[in-house]
């Protein structure tokens, strides 16, 4: 018998909304496995050649996809004289714009819909001395630069925004490292851009190491294990969890803030967090004036040291051991809570973590309990613009996802339906 849940989705549906969820599903499939024949598709999908023939119709007509003759099916076609035909995501049928608020850099760039990046702006930015609406202003001009190098004026799937900072709905209620507090981000950024990218375009604002974190899970980082956690560690060190290829956010979003976590003292360097936390021990700050200390370089920056330890120096392999260091001691709180099967870091500062990787991980061996299994501990793939292409992911994975409200009764049954 079917359970009352059951029954109201089925009640719900109408043939218009069977057609839009088969047509994000076709979508997806896409998006998962690359090009494939109609054929193909149809057994993806479960569904009979003529459906799946109809929903084809639509994508092409609405420019998200496309089809072209295969090379790889040539030799099908020489042994049936049938015309090899894939379909495939029409590269420029949508563009997404991502960007990142950092400390001291601002990043906007570009994906299509296949998730490739069409193009990267970035500029050195002290955020902290602007106010948001010049930080807002300027990272518009950048948009709007990026946005015809792309190609970007048929459909604009959305602005995201990451940004290091406690957020709720669209507004950055604290964001320490760059002094901004109760800023209403998602109005300035709709303001601000509206012309360019439509009334109705959607904005949304994230947190920088969440959106890390969902860049990698959408890319399959996430299918290596059930549970991953993320470090991104720039200025300050943010976190994400993800479970069961979901982003986990907690009772009021903010769950994952690893640079919180109390390691007692009084931390290294001058950081607006919490002295004796994590990130006053991990964070840019805290490496510099290690290193400073130890190579007699004044005022060291972060490239400075990533060529010393290139080079040898013994400065500059001592900070970043001691550095490693106080990285599995944090690590070693979220093992033994999370039990991940695999650790990401990420960030500018993350870099440091090529060249103590094999301290990492023989720590964690080393200190966790007899019959704990150690998780993986890797590099990011994405590089410092991690985050940004997290928040145009953000738009993708949007503009890929069912709307809650083309299923209401769903949302009534189930809880509030999200916006």
């Amino acid at each position: 018998m079917a359970s009352p849940k059951t029954r109201t989705i089925a009640s719900s549906l109408t043939p218009q909304s069977v057609r839009y969820v088969n047509e994000l599903r076709a979508l997806n499939v896409l998006f998962r496995e690359g090009g494939m024949s109609r054929a193909a598709l149809a057994r993806q999908l479960n569904l009979n050649r003529s459906t799946t023939g109809n929903i084809i119709a639509n994508l092409l007509n609405e420019g998200l996809v496309a089809e072209h003759q295969s090379a790889r099916h040539l030799e099908a076609e020489y042994r049936t004289g049938r015309p090899g035909i894939v379909i495939e995501l029409q590269r420029m049928g949508a563009t997404f714009v991502g960007a990142e608020i950092g400390v001291d850099r601002l990043t906007v760039l570009a994906i299509d819909l296949r998730g490739d990046v069409l193009d990267i702006r970035g500029a050195d930015y002290a955020t902290a001395r602007h106010s948001p609406e010049e930080a807002v202003a300027q990272l518009g001009a950048m948009a709007r630069d990026i946005l015809p190098a792309a190609g970007a004026r048929r459909r604009i799937g959305g602005f995201g925004v990451a940004i290091p900072a406690l957020l709720d709905r669209g507004t950055v209620r604290e964001a320490l490292h760059i002094g901004w507090r109760d800023v209403k981000l998602a109005a300035l950024l709709r303001q601000e851009m509206q012309r360019e990218l439509g009334r109705h375009t959607a904005i949304s604002i994230e947190n920088d190491a969440n959106a890390l974190a969902l860049a990698e899970t959408y890319a399959g980082t996430s299918g290596r294990s059930d549970t991953v956690a993320f470090f991104l560690i720039e200025s300050g060190a943010g976190g994400g969890i993800v479970i069961g290829g979901e982003l986990f956010r907690g009772a009021h979003g903010v769950a994952a803030e690893f640079g919180h976590l109390h390691m007692g003292g009084d931390g290294y360097g001058s950081n607006p967090g919490r002295k004796g936390s994590l990130e006053s021990y991990i964070g840019k700050a805290a490496v510099l004036s290690r290193y400073a200390e130890r190579s007699g370089n004044a005022a060291p920056d972060l490239d400075s040291l990533l060529d010393a330890l290139e080079r040898g120096e013994p400065a500059a392999r001592a900070t970043a051991e001691e550095w490693g260091g106080w990285l599995t001691r944090g690590l070693l709180h979220v093992v033994n809570v999370l039990n991940p099967g695999l650790v990401i870091i990420g960030g500018s500062v993350g870099a440091l973590f090529a060249h103590v990787s094999d301290d990492v991980q023989a720590g964690l061996a080393r200190e966790l309990p007899e019959g704990f299994p150690a998780p993986n501990v890797e590099l990011s793939r994405l590089g410092p613009e991690g985050a940004a292409f997290g928040s145009a992911i953000l738009m993708h994975q949007r503009m890929f996802s069912v709307d809650q409200a083309v299923f209401p009764a769903v949302g009534e049954t189930d809880g509030a339906v999200s916006a």
